[in-house]
C-alpha cells in the first residue's frame, strides 16, 4: 500500500481482528482491546494513538512496517503471531 501512495504516511492499525470484534466494545474485562499499529513514520502514528484512545483501545505500536507489520500479516499459509489476536490491556 505504501508505494501505491509514494509521499504519503501510512499507519497500519486496526487490521487484525475482524470487524465484528473491533464492532463491540473496547472496554472488556476492566481493560481495553489491544489495536496495534505500525509505521514507518513516528510521527505519523500520533494522531492513530489518538484516535485508538478515544474509541476506546489500548494502542499498540509494534514498529516499523517491516517489522511490526509482519507479525500481523498473513501470507499464503503463513500467519503473522499476532494476527486475529484479541488482547487487553489491563490498567496497573
Amino acid at each position: 500500500a505504501a508505494k501505491a501512495f509514494a509521499g504519503a504516511k501510512l499507519v497500519k492499525a486496526f487490521n487484525h481482528l475482524i470487524a465484528a470484534t473491533l464492532a463491540t466494545d473496547p472496554v472488556v474485562e476492566g481493560g481495553h482491546r489491544v489495536v496495534f499499529l505500525s509505521s514507518d513514520d513516528e510521527d505519523a502514528t500520533v494522531p492513530v494513538v489518538a484516535l485508538a484512545k478515544q474509541l476506546g483501545f489500548a494502542p499498540v505500536k509494534l514498529g516499523k512496517l517491516n517489522e511490526g507489520g509482519a507479525l500481523v500479516h498473513a501470507r499464503g499459509r503463513i500467519w503473522g503471531p499476532l494476527i486475529f489476536q484479541d488482547l487487553f490491556k489491563k490498567e496497573q
